[in-house]
This record gives structure tokens, sequence and C-alpha cells, in this order.
């Protein structure tokens, strides 16, 4: 780890600093192209498949109260047709067609030196197809708990901050987020809105507007340039936009080898590169990217290291039958 103290101490005072909780309220994955249903709550299910993916992202390692983001998520498609189902649940629900409703369901946690982020979240997504193409709609309920362990806190010349006082220093936050997606054979396109109700956080036993999470909006699409049968190019790119702070752009170009292996290269407008890979293994998926800083911060780290593991299940691997059997 690294000794620089001075600078774990600017670091602190930067998250806690209300202009700053706006922007790093939201965390910072990488390889955004295998996990848009984090970004996205309309992909979920929109693959017709079952996926569960376990996500680890440790941001400018060897930095003592760095950030650090975890995510488990769940999505699947639900209510599909089958010539023999079991209990056909969908027969009492008239107003909901076959095969066109996803669901998901995430737990995250995440550390920004002495704050604290931990939650759950579900998700009702519906997909309307349109010839070979399919657009989809999502809504996502979220439950968090925020933190913030004050003791770790040294603040220059006693100065005052309201997030400090008082002895309660966690606030359970609901929340909602919204998305819309197209998918096709060769592309997809998406939006999406978190946290629709701006919360108010409440420190100290009061109420301060400027306190709160404010809207984040993502915009992200992608295209495949299939080159022969076993090599494909895929250009993507994801816009952050969070209200009242500067926008950020992640761009990406990822090349797959025989549906089976994949590279890539990405930069971040924060003056961030990426180099990421992986492979896939009968229904077994896993990616590893690294980040390299550009700025000053780059000198003081040894990356940024992200880590996914996933499982796909369901109606293309036939190994999910229960999808099939409401």
């Amino acid at each position: 780890m690294l000794k620089n103290k001075p600078y774990i101490y600017i670091f602190i005072l930067l998250i806690i600093k209300p202009i700053t909780l706006v922007c790093q309220q939201q965390p910072l994955y990488s390889q955004f192209t295998f996990n848009k249903y984090l970004f996205n709550p309309a992909v979920a299910g929109s693959e017709q498949i079952t996926v569960i993916k376990a996500t680890g992202y440790e941001q400018w390692v060897g930095f003592e109260g760095a950030p650090k983001f975890h995510t488990l998520s769940f999505d699947t498609r639900i209510f599909l047709d089958t010539k023999k189902p079991r209990r056909n649940v969908r027969k009492k629900f008239k107003i909901i067609k076959p095969g066109s409703v996803g669901t998901g369901v995430m737990i995250f946690n995440e550390k920004h030196g002495p704050m604290s982020h931990t939650g759950i979240s579900a998700t009702y997504s519906y997909h309307i197809k349109i010839n070979k193409q399919q657009l989809s709609f999502g809504l996502t309920p979220v439950l968090s708990n925020l933190g913030l362990k004050s003791s770790n806190l040294i603040l220059p010349d006693e100065m005052p901050d309201d997030l400090l006082e008082g002895d309660k220093t966690r606030r359970w936050i609901m929340d909602f987020n919204f998305g819309v997606y197209f998918l096709a054979k060769e592309y997809y396109a998406g939006y999406s809105i978190h946290h629709i109700t701006s919360s108010v956080l409440q420190w100290g036993g009061s109420s301060n507007g400027d306190y709160k999470l404010k809207r984040q909006h993502y915009l992200m699409g992608g295209y495949t340039y299939s080159i022969s049968y076993d090599l494909a190019l895929e250009p993507s790119l994801l816009l952050k936009i969070p209200e009242g702070s500067t926008p950020e752009l992640d761009l990406v170009m990822q090349t797959t080898i025989k549906q089976n292996y994949w590279c890539g290269l990405s930069y971040k407008s924060t003056k961030t590169i990426s180099i990421f890979g992986g492979l896939n293994y009968d229904r077994y998926f896993f990616t590893y990217a690294f980040d390299y800083n550009l700025g000053k911060m780059g000198r003081y780290s040894y990356g940024s290291h992200e880590i996914m593991l996933a499982v796909q299940l369901g109606e293309i691997s036939k190994r999910y039958r229960w999808l099939n059997t409401y």
C-alpha cells in the first residue's frame, strides 16, 4: 500500500463534498458491453436466456480508501411459450403476452473511502418484437443503505460539515431506475435514467437539498461487423450524463474470435485507457480488464482492475428447462 497519507485525506475530502457526491455516485465498470444490465434495466431478459454475473471493480489499487464496486446480478425471461407446461401461470394474466416479460435482481456493494453504499434492486421488463428486432422497457425499484464512517475523517482546522453532525451516519434510500433498449441482430441502442426520485440524503438529523442523488442519464450503442465466420469487430460507446456535472464518454473496440475469445481496448474521457480480454467455455464466461489513468492519479496507484464471472443458462443452452414450465 502507498504511504502518501496526505493524498488519502484529500481524496476523502473530495468524496464527501456535495459537488463530488453528484459525479461519483455511480459505479465505474470498464466492460459495460458485458454488463449492460447494470446500466439499463430494460436489458433484463432481452436475450431470452438466464444470466448470472458476479463483477468486481477495484479502482486505483494501492491507494488507501480508493473506490471499490461489487455486484451480483441475475436476469432472465419468464412466461415463455411451451407445449407441455406443468403449471401455466401466464393464463391467469391475460394482459401478458407469452414470452414478453423479463425480470432481474441485483445486489451491490460500493465503498468510497469512508462512505459505503449497499443495496438490492429488482427489475420488471417488457419486450416487444418488431419484425426481427426487439424494443424493451424496464423499471427497477432500488432499496439501498448509505453509510459514512466519520471516525476515518480528518478535517483541517476543525472545518464544520453537515455530513458529520449528529450521531446517525447511515441512511436508507428508496429510488427508481428506468430504461429503453432496442436490440437487432447486428446492433443495439439504449437510454436509461437512474435516481429518478433524486432522493435527499438526510445527515445529522436534518434534510439538506445539497446532499442528494442527482439523476444520471446513460446512452449506449454498439454495432457488430462480421469480417468472417470466426472474426468480428464490435465498436460501442457509453455516454454518462450526470445532471449538474460533466458528461463522461467510454469508447470501446472489441474483437471476438470464434465466439469464444475476445479482447479489446477502450478509452474513457476521464483520461483512462483500458485493456480487456476474456473467454467462454461451454456456458461459463470470464473477463478481465486493466485500467490505467493517464493523469496524475496514475502516478500514485497500480491501475484499476475488473473481473467478471458469468454463467449463461436457458433456452439457447437447453440447460434451464424450468423457464418453460410455468
